[in-house]
């Protein structure tokens, strides 16, 4: 009488514990490549709020016929203090249109010294731009950087011309440098 030597089909453990292995390593190189990912995005994505709230300040100067400010904020309610990770976007007679909070870890907003001056960027009624608070500035800007992102391209600095906006990727070893400072 014959045997049944039939085989099960299934891993022995040695396979699983090198299909483990190869899994791990791939996960070890994947992992800081998607963290580098999601951290450039992040400060992108800030970035393009920060165009975003100009852009809001500059048509509301237009559409009320009135100089309309960009400032950072301590308490959402008036312009004060120097982070502009907090700002907010004011009408005349001090209303507020809205308030913008940046998020992200390692984000530092440093403003040129045009800017650094009075600590707002506002838009008068024809469109045109003033940094700070000397009427005669029209050009200014605000260095968007991340502290968790390889310095090569770590910095966006948000530049506000007359009445253009632009951004420009910089490259910035300390991210407490601003636009225009370097």
């Amino acid at each position: 009488m014959g045997r049944n030597t039939h085989k099960s089909g299934g891993f022995t453990l040695v396979e699983l514990m090198v299909v483990l292995a190869v899994l791990a390593v791939l996960i070890g190189v994947a992992v800081p490549s998607f963290q580098n990912i999601t951290n450039r995005n992040r400060l992108t994505a800030v970035t393009n709020e920060m165009v975003a709230a100009l852009q809001l300040t500059r048509v509301e100067a237009i559409r009320r016929n009135a100089r309309v400010v960009f400032c950072p904020t301590t308490d959402g309610a008036a312009c004060g203090g120097t982070n502009w990770l907090r700002s907010i976007v004011v009408a005349p007679g001090g209303e507020v249109v809205r308030e913008i909070n940046f998020q992200g870890a390692g984000l530092v907003v440093s403003p040129s010294s045009s800017v650094d001056t009075g600590d707002q960027i506002s838009f008068g009624a024809s469109g045109f731009a003033r940094a700070g608070t000397t009427a005669a500035n029209r050009a200014g800007g605000l260095r968007v950087c991340s502290t968790l992102v390889n310095p090569d391209e770590n910095a966006r600095d948000v530049m506000v011309n007359v009445s253009r906006i632009s951004v420009t990727t910089v490259a910035s070893a300390a991210c407490a440098v601003a636009p225009g400072n370097q």
